[in-house]
């Protein structure tokens, strides 16, 4: 019951009980707080989740162990999308990203306070500031990966359907659950596959299709090295009927580069054709 009033009824258990030195209670005193805010339970589930979330056992329920636990976790697919948009604001990759720099990355426009006008997108900015504040254990302007994760935790508590969630991260920080640029090196991918197996016509031996693309590739490598730099291989892809960009050669660049850097193009080939030495 408590779980489906989403994270403000959560949190309101945490500020009920703020005024205790060791955040425990007993089984009396929940039983009492859950009859106040009209929550029923039947006193045997009450002395499961007593016992389920007595850290200590002297019989006393952790009141922060109890909210964690009814918080939840955020299951695959949340995380996902989370860990995206911190990536956006985290630019040294060390799990660490200034709150300034998340800011930045932040819609603060699609936030539904400065939508409807009673806000400013400072405002906004503030706001979110003031929410991380309160939620995590941010020190020094710094926010961790995994206190943006407990963030975005309580707030999965409102939020029933998985879609609804991973529209709000999207729309919020600008980025995609579906990584677009790997979709367009599977399809560059197999432009050029068609287009070898084509050209060795009455051929369905891999081997030998792989050749032509190794061939077709080879033609581009003026240095006679094994490997292509960036603009090479662009043409070389266009030669195959594969028009791309900088950004989607580089996938097929991080994918299949050369020790001396380049492209190496042998290893490609043989990749995208599934065929060993």
């Amino acid at each position: 019951q408590l779980g489906h009033k989403g994270s403000a009824a959560i949190l309101g258990v945490r500020s009920s009980f703020d005024h205790l030195e060791d955040h425990t209670i007993d089984k009396v005193t929940f039983e009492r707080w859950l009859a106040r805010n009209g929550l029923h339970m039947s006193t045997h589930d009450i002395d499961i989740l007593t016992s389920h979330f007595d850290v200590d056992g002297h019989g006393h329920m952790n009141i922060e162990a109890f909210i964690l636990g009814m918080r939840g976790n955020l299951n695959e697919r949340r995380l996902s999308i989370v860990e995206k948009a911190f990536a956006k604001a985290d630019k040294t990759g060390d799990g660490r990203a200034p709150v300034e720099d998340l800011v930045e990355c932040l819609n603060v426009e699609m936030m539904p306070e400065v939508r409807k006008g009673t806000m400013t997108p400072m405002e906004g900015a503030m706001e979110f500031v003031r929410r991380l504040e309160g939620t995590t254990k941010m020190s020094e302007g710094v926010i961790t990966k995994g206190d943006f994760v407990d963030y975005y935790s309580w707030l999965s508590c409102s939020i029933i359907d998985d879609d609804t969630f991973v529209t709000l991260i999207e729309t919020a920080w600008e980025v995609t659950e579906r990584d677009v640029g790997e979709d367009r090196f599977k399809l560059c991918s197999r432009v050029m596959i068609v287009h070898s197996s084509e050209k060795v016509k009455g051929v369905t031996d891999p081997v030998k299709q792989e050749q032509y693309m190794r061939t077709t590739l080879q033609h581009f490598d003026l240095e006679n090295d094994g490997t292509l730099t960036m603009e090479q291989f662009l043409k070389a892809a266009h030669r195959m009927s594969c028009t791309m960009d900088e950004e989607i050669g580089q996938l097929f660049f991080d994918k299949f580069k050369a020790e001396g850097g380049g492209l190496d193009y042998v290893m490609m080939a043989r990749a995208l054709f599934n065929v060993t030495e």
